[in-house]
């Protein structure tokens, strides 16, 4: 009997023991997870990073509003140029992209993970971009509103850039990425 007591007993810790590692290890893992959350709050380089992601993005999306004026100024540009329905069709798709980026660019998203002076810097960077995509618009059929245009696009790569400097971040150069 006592053996069987004795046995049972065993048999009894030996479960316990097995449901209580397996208990300990969910907590664990919740641990982890609180550390990984704290882990990014500390981390000096969590800025940087949301700027360059951001960035990234922002680059994608002036791609797309930028492709049609390569597009039409490749195609003025071109020893055989385009019939010329051609080329009114590719002007109306650069008007209607710059209208497009001129009415979207204000109200893009930036990251709250960035300081207040970046978001401030961003935000009046998007209103000169507004305002190129504006004057790049009007450019179609005006010279020296391009000019303008690349003006303004230039003075948001260059507020843009004072922050990263600020940061010690390589500057930004938007105008060459979209060409």
């Amino acid at each position: 009997m006592k053996k069987v007591f004795g046995f049972t007993a065993a048999a009894l810790l030996a479960f316990s023991v097995g449901c209580s590692s397996e208990e300990a290890k969910p907590k664990k893992e919740e641990n982890k997870l609180e550390v990984k959350e704290d882990a990014k709050k500390a981390d000096p380089n969590a800025e940087k990073i949301a700027i360059l992601n951001f960035e990234a993005e922002l680059v994608k999306k002036l791609r797309e509003y930028h492709a049609p004026f390569n597009a039409y100024a490749a195609a003025l540009e071109a020893a055989e140029k385009p019939a010329q329905a051609d080329l009114d069709k590719m002007k109306a798709e650069a008007k209607a992209s710059g209208e497009k980026a001129a009415s979207e660019i204000p109200g893009m998203a930036i990251p709250s993970e960035l300081s207040a002076d970046l978001q401030a810097a961003y935000k009046a960077g998007f209103e000169d971009l507004k305002k190129s995509y504006e004057a790049r618009v009007a450019g179609l059929d005006d010279a020296k509103k391009t000019e303008e245009a690349d003006t303004l696009f230039t003075a948001f790569e260059e507020k843009v850039n004072a922050e990263h400097k600020k940061l010690e971040l390589l500057p930004a150069s938007f105008a060459a990425e979209v060409q």
